[in-house]
């Protein structure tokens, strides 16, 4: 029976998965209609700062704003979970120890609270589903390491180009095939966007001005393809990628004259691919398959494009938590360390004395590297807690050694947890 059968099943035994959406924002609203909607889950519980736009998710897919409770007492959440009316609540701390929730989605995308609320709840042995790549790109290591440790279930999710490409190399790999490159499409690029010059693009997407700055100078697009060679174990052929300039049409013969080795991540630019991702994928006994995939359309091969033209966000992620609910599986695990970093790299010359603002902002961008080549530098996860000691210029990366970083600050001290196990010195100490 498929995924969306079981589900079906949960919701005729009155049964339904119930899930914490942990941010209320562009996709936390999405995927709060789409379990509202979906036969086998319940958006029993919505975590957001602004509790405002939690009822607003709510009233949307139409509860009346007075049945929804508002509470950051545990008690009263609790009771209100038990008693099938709609929560919301800002008390992200309370949800390593509440009852009642099948599995947590942390969709908001934030660094340092993402990761603070992801791995408390790992931690309490709650299973998490993420959309929050920043965070897995920067940590993800550590977090399927306690995943491990307490018996829960963290991973990435269904919906967003990492999930889309993981699909599409379980696919080919079911297949008989050998991946050579996954790929991200990458339409536009512009370095040196900044949120004073992002301000159309936001408001023509209703994204924040951080959410649209990232996704224009590319450091979203980077982050989400480190989260691929991290899970996969593709690391990028060079500092940044190639960013190979094709269309669907000759995109298979351009992505392989660019790269010069099989199994990396890459990503290409303009074209005709909307929202797709695709992978290039070799087969592995190509006399024996050449003659039925040239049949099928695939061409001659030995290398062959395996293309998905959209990734669906909220549409799509009622698909990984059905799978953790049902078969406690993560859509990828990491057979080994981490093999490439997303490292920052200054968007204009930067003076001594100054605070860097981290990704989506106006100091740097971030692009992706392999391990050792990422080796000194600062990776662009820890940004926006990174205070200059000297000068960088225009287009270069920002060396460890060359910023002060805040000890505090949750995504640094995890980050250097992360480092002690793999046996590395910890970042920046």
């Amino acid at each position: 029976m498929s995924v969306w059968g079981r589900l079906r099943r949960l919701e005729s035994e009155g049964r339904p998965a119930r899930v914490a959406v942990v941010g209320a924002g562009y996709v936390g609203q999405g995927l709060v209609h789409r379990l509202e909607r979906t036969p086998g889950l319940r958006a029993a519980l919505v975590v957001n700062r602004t509790r405002s736009a939690g009822v607003e998710a709510y009233e949307r897919v139409g509860h009346d704003r007075d049945e929804v409770v508002v509470s950051d007492e545990p008690g009263e959440v609790a009771e209100a979970i038990d008693g099938h009316r709609p929560v919301v609540t800002a008390a992200a701390g309370m949800l390593p120890e509440m009852g009642g929730i099948d599995v947590v989605v942390e969709a908001t995308g934030a660094v340092d609270h993402g990761a603070t609320v992801i791995l408390s709840c790992l931690e309490a042995g709650k299973d998490v589903v993420s959309i929050n790549a920043e965070v897995d790109a920067s940590i993800g290591h550590l977090l399927h390491h306690v995943a491990n440790e307490r018996g829960a279930v963290y991973t990435i999710s269904d919906g967003d180009q990492p999930g889309g490409l993981l699909r599409q190399i379980e696919l080919a790999e079911g297949m008989g095939f050998e991946v050579v490159a996954a790929v991200n499409c990458k339409r536009h690029l512009d370095v040196r966007q900044t949120p004073a010059t992002s301000g159309p693009y936001a408001e023509r997407d209703g994204t924040s001005l951080a959410v649209t700055t990232s996704a224009g100078d590319g450091t979203k697009m980077q982050i989400e393809c480190a989260v691929v060679a991290n899970t996969a174990g593709l690391p990028p052929d060079r500092r940044g990628m190639h960013g190979v300039p094709t269309t669907l049409e000759h995109a298979l013969d351009d992505v392989l004259a660019a790269v010069s080795r099989r199994g990396v991540v890459e990503h290409t630019l303009g074209g005709d691919f909307g929202a797709g991702v695709f992978v290039i994928a070799r087969a592995l006994e190509h006399d024996l398959v050449q003659r039925a995939l040239r049949f099928y359309k695939m061409g001659d091969g030995p290398d062959y494009l395996f293309f998905r033209p959209n990734t669906l966000v909220q549409f799509e992620m009622p698909i990984t938590i059905a799978e953790v609910v049902l078969d406690r599986q993560a859509l990828g695990v990491p057979s080994g360390p981490p093999v490439a970093e997303v490292v920052a790299v200054a968007k204009r010359d930067l003076i001594a004395g100054e605070a860097l603002d981290g990704i989506g902002g106006s100091t740097c961008y971030g692009q992706i590297d392999t391990v050792d080549g990422a080796a000194g530098l600062l990776p662009i996860a820890l940004a926006e807690h990174a205070r200059l000691r000297e000068p960088v210029r225009q287009d270069h990366p920002v060396a460890l050694g060359s910023v002060e970083l805040d000890d505090e600050a949750a995504i640094v001290t995890l980050r250097r947890r992360q480092d002690r196990l793999l046996g590395l010195a910890p970042v920046g100490a």
